[in-house]
Order: structure tokens, then C-alpha cells, then sequence
């Protein structure tokens, strides 16, 4: 068959295609342009070998540090496209993979560093590392899917005005179809453990709840387009298929709807595509004792920024839970690149009645250990000597150092009768609970404290893929090395963060930079009965000043005064 019959053939299938609604499109790839090979291998050599190594195998110096691993050219098998399972993408979808990053995977916005023409020169040579396809092949020809468009016409942040019916439509959908098995029963990617790509390294599946993770996103992070784009199309190279024939183009948009409900609105950073970080931790008063138990509604809060999203009254009463950015520990022994935990929540009261503090940490974590050798953990770090530091001079922030101990707060725990292949668990697991106190030197100076314990975890529990753990510990000890926690002031805090199932421990870990905290005071009485008896003052005063213009009418009309002899 010659080409000009090939291409009649093509043209016929595209007239036909664009008749019928809700169907793709064919088209053939776009060829690689030869011209901008040279300057492409330039950019390549100079930004990507590192991670997606020589010949395009994803097998980079970097790559085996990295999670996921960098995607592997080779057989032309590119996740996010608009084209079909298992099809070439289209130039466009590579330039804006390569211009907005991968969100959650170690692949930047290359779009802040190069320009136009230098993305367009890179993505030709990358599709001349295709070796098991051809872009210049006229029979690769691919079929543009049919996505539908944003039926509510809702924009950012996308979920406000789109029908409650349409979300509770879409979780019927999302329980139909089974997508729990991966993405576990609240969507945090916690169904499957054993899940891996196409060259055989493990992978994991979505956590719907931190939708500034999608892979794909492309920056326009609470869009449902990119819900709706993966169902239709699937990842490639991934256990994730496409639901093209099994959901219709309008049910994917509700289960879009529903996914997109999970994940609370915040601000995000354009630089790091992440939501921007809560650098101050408001811990809360509370009249009376506070509540020892997670699940009481006391400890209710939400995720979403307030200035985004409208909040309730009754959640906006109480404490907020603070958004803590973490990174993987780089400076010493095993440098770790890929903590499976990239952020903490934390949400703080504190009893004047009890004389302590209460710190309600929780993270995503999709897995948990089942090795006692390597057991789950999360811990928070203080100044041992607070009152001696000056100013914003704060220890080193890898458990301090020879001059400047730290004081840490650590939580090891197992989860009680767990197995990550359960069918998702309602109630959630309690955990069982160690405490221990550390004096901090320096990571090779680490010791116990000689005082008697005072920090306690008095509630925890793993719950659908997140931990949440609830310490607690009086505001004064006598401890040489406790941190003493005043009121009102602005203390440091960092936090860190170990997952078993990795085999983390020691220095591999998750950390946090220098957070501050402050406990906010009561609030005064005077603000309960001052302002009644200000409005009482204001109101007899406006009754006065009604009054006596009633009776200078009055006078003037009863002619007792003239115009021009207004008393004075």
C-alpha cells in the first residue's frame, strides 16, 4: 500500500470520526524535525543524562536515588498524553511535560530554566531515543481521545459550584469500578502494595487527597481535566489502565468531581508545586482540660486555606491544622532523595487548667511496617536550652549540636493486626506506642534523658493511609535538658519523620526545617463584658442626642425660642 493511499485511508477515518460524537480522533505523530537534533542533544546532556542517562533507559546516575524512577525512552512508553493506551504521545503533550514538570516525581519545570525553543530542540532528540517505535513511521498513527469539557464550568478552585449530587454520583462510580483496590477507601493511594511499572520497579498508586502530586497536573493543580484525562487515557508503563469503555466521558467528570472534592484548596508555591508551607503553629487555649482523644470534635479542623475556600464557623473556632513541608535527609550516611512523606499536619492546644501542651501530628502514608526492627516513627524537636539562645539564633537543625542541644520527642509505633493487603478497614488501626525522650548533641551524640519522662502520646491511630498521633506534656518541668514552653512567645520547632516500610531509620529520614510555635493566650474577660457595656453607653448616648433634638423642635414650635436665639 503506497502513501497516498495510506493517507486517503487516514483522511476517510477522520471524516468519519469527527461525525460520531465521543470518539478519537486519528492523527499521526508528529515526525522528529533532524534540524533540532544537534541543539537538542546539547540541552539533553547538559539537564536530563543525570537522571534519564545516555541512551534515554531512565538508568541515569541519579536514577537509582529516586522515586518514582525517571521514565525510560526507550520504548517510547510516555505516561501523560492525549492519545490512546499504548500509543506515541503528541508533540505537545512532551513540550508541556518537559516545560511544567512532573508533580511528586523528582521532574523539575524545566519551563523556568530554558527557553521555548530549547524545550522544542530537546523533545525532538528525546523522541530520537525511541527505539522500539518510530515518530517519523507513517503507520504509527495515533487516535486523539474525546474528553468531553468541564460540565458545571466551574474554574479554580474548580470544586465550589459543581452539584453535591454530581460528587456522591462519582464516589458510586469510584466504588462500581473498583478504584479503591488501588487508591484505597478514602483515596489515599493505600489499596496496593505490590503494584510495579513496566520495567519492574515498584510504583504506587495516586493519593487523591494531595491533587498537587498528580502526575500531569501541569501546574493548574485542582483542575478535574486531569482527573478525567488519566481515566480516559491511562498512564502508560503503569498498572494504571484507561476506563474509556467501561465509564462514559460524563460519569468520568463526576468521578473527577469526587476526587477532586478529597483535596483541600490551598496556596501553592509556584516554585516548588507544592502548598506553602505554615511557618507559624498556633497552638490554641483551651478553657478547661483538653480532650485526650483524637476523634473528639474539639480536635476537628481543615485542611483548606480559609482565603480559598470558605471555612464553617464552627471549624473556623477551632485550632488550624498547619501544613509542614518535609524533605528527605541529604547531608549524612545514606543520602536519601525519595521520602515516601513529603509533608506533616499539625494541630495545637494547649491547658492553662492542666498546665501543658498538646501537639496532634498527622501525615499520609500509604503503607505501614510490619518489621519490629524498623518501626514507624515521628518525632519533634525543640531547643533543650531555649532561655539561652538570643534572639533567632536556633540549633542545628539535624538534632542539634555540641553547643546547642535540641530536646526531641520521639514516637515509635506498629500498627495492631495490620496486613496492607486488608480490604480497607473502616475503624482504622490502633497503634502500639513507644515514647522516647532524646538529648540532642549531634547526630552522632544522641542520648536519653536521666529525667523522669514527662511527653506521653495519649491518643493514635492509622486510619485509611494516615497516621495521626496525639503527644502531650506539661509546659514546665524541672528536666536540665526540657525544653520549657512559654506563652506567648515564639519557640522553634522542627519535626522528622521515619516510614518502617522503608527500612528508614537513623539518619534516613524525612525532616522538616525551623518551624515556630507560639501558645496564643486566653482571651481577656474584659473582651466578654466590656463590649455590651460599650454598646449600652453608645445606645443611651444616641437615645440622648434623640431627645433633646425632639425637645428643641418642640420649644421652637411652642415659639418660646426664635431661630437667632438657639440657647447656647
Amino acid at each position: 500500500m503506497n502513501n497516498n493511499i495510506k493517507r486517503l485511508i487516514l483522511s476517510f477515518l477522520a471524516l468519519v470520526l469527527i461525525s460520531l460524537p465521543s470518539m478519537a480522533l486519528a492523527e499521526m505523530p508528529e515526525p522528529i524535525n533532524k534540524d533540532l537534533l544537534e541543539k537538542g542533544k546539547k540541552v539533553y546532556f547538559k539537564r536530563c543524562v543525570w537522571c534519564h542517562g545516555v541512551e534515554g533507559g531512565g538508568d541515569g546516575p541519579s536514577a537509582d536515588r529516586l522515586f518514582t524512577r525517571p521514565r525510560n525512552f526507550i520504548q517510547g512508553t510516555f505516561k501523560i498524553r492525549v492519545t490512546d493506551s499504548g500509543e506515541l504521545p503528541m508533540e505537545a503533550d512532551l513540550i508541556k511535560t518537559v516545560k511544567n514538570g512532573l508533580q511528586g516525581s523528582a521532574m523539575p519545570a524545566w519551563g523556568e530554566f530554558l527557553a521555548e525553543d530549547e524545550i522544542v530542540a530537546v523533545v525532538n532528540f528525546v523522541k530520537s531515543l525511541v527505539q522500539d517505535r518510530d515518530f517519523s513511521d507513517e503507520d504509527e498513527e495515533v487516535f486523539v481521545q474525546d474528553f468531553g469539557s468541564n460540565p458545571w464550568g466551574t474554574t479554580g478552585p474548580y470544586h465550589l459550584g459543581v452539584p453535591q449530587a454530581d460528587i456522591d454520583a462519582g464516589k458510586e462510580i469510584f466504588i462500581k469500578n473498583k478504584c479503591f483496590e488501588c487508591h484505597g477507601g478514602e483515596g489515599r493511594g493505600d489499596g496496593n502494595p505490590t503494584m510495579k511499572d513496566d520495567w519492574g520497579f515498584p510504583i504506587v498508586a495516586a493519593d487523591w487527597q494531595q491533587c498537587w502530586n498528580f502526575r500531569g497536573a501541569r501546574r493548574d493543580y485542582y483542575n478535574p481535566f486531569n482527573v478525567v484525562r488519566t481515566i480516559t487515557t491511562g498512564l502508560n508503563g503503569t498498572p494504571m489502565p484507561n476506563f474509556k469503555d467501561q465509564i462514559t466521558v460524563e460519569d468520568r467528570w463526576k468521578i473527577a468531581a469526587f476526587v477532586n472534592s478529597l483535596c483541600p484548596r490551598k496556596n501553592i508555591d509556584k516554585l516548588t508545586a507544592k502548598p506553602i508551607p505554615d511557618f507559624l503553629i498556633q497552638s490554641v487555649y483551651t478553657e478547661g482540660p483538653v480532650s485526650p482523644k483524637i476523634d473528639d470534635p474539639s480536635w476537628e479542623s481543615s485542611d483548606t486555606d480559609g482565603k480559598i475556600v470558605p471555612v464553617s464557623e464552627e471549624l473556623a473556632e477551632n485550632p488550624k491544622r498547619h501544613y509542614i513541608a518535609m524533605a528527605g535527609q541529604i547531608t549524612r550516611g545514606k543520602r536519601n532523595f525519595d521520602p515516601k512523606t513529603d509533608n506533616l499536619w499539625v494541630t495545637s492546644r494547649w491547658s492553662a487548667e492542666e498546665n501543658a501542651v498538646y501537639y496532634l501530628v498527622e501525615y499520609h502514608q500509604r503503607f505501614m511496617s510490619e518489621d519490629p526492627e524498623f518501626p514507624d516513627a515521628v518525632a519533634i524537636q525543640w531547643p533543650a536550652q531555649l532561655q539561652e539562645l538570643f534572639g533567632a539564633e536556633k540549633p542545628y537543625f539535624i538534632m542539634g549540636d555540641s553547643k546547642k542541644p535540641v530536646d526531641i520527642w520521639k514516637a515509635k509505633f506498629m500498627a495492631k493486626d495490620y496486613n496492607p493487603t486488608n480490604a480497607p478497614k473502616p475503624d482504622g488501626y490502633k497503634l502500639d506506642v513507644s515514647v522516647e525522650e532524646i538529648v540532642g548533641r549531634g547526630y552522632d551524640a544522641l542520648s536519653a534523658k536521666e529525667s523522669e519522662a514527662k511527653v506521653e502520646v495519649v491518643d493514635s491511630i492509622y486510619k485509611q493511609g494516615r497516621v495521626k498521633v496525639l503527644f502531650k506534656r506539661t509546659l514546665a518541668t524541672e528536666g536540665e535538658f526540657d525544653v520549657q514552653i512559654p506563652t506567648e512567645q515564639f519557640v522553634p520547632v522542627s519535626f522528622f519523620q521515619w516510614a518502617g516500610r522503608d527500612k528508614e531509620s537513623d539518619e534516613h529520614m524525612a525532616i522538616s526545617t525551623w518551624y515556630y510555635t507560639i501558645l496564643k493566650p486566653a482571651l481577656p474577660a474584659s473582651l466578654y463584658y466590656m463590649p455590651p457595656i460599650i454598646a449600652a453607653i453608645f445606645i443611651c448616648f444616641q437615645g440622648w442626642l434623640v431627645w433633646m433634638t425632639k425637645r428643641t423642635r418642640k420649644l421652637f414650635d411652642e415659639g418660646k425660642f426664635q431661630r437667632d436665639e438657639v440657647p447656647k
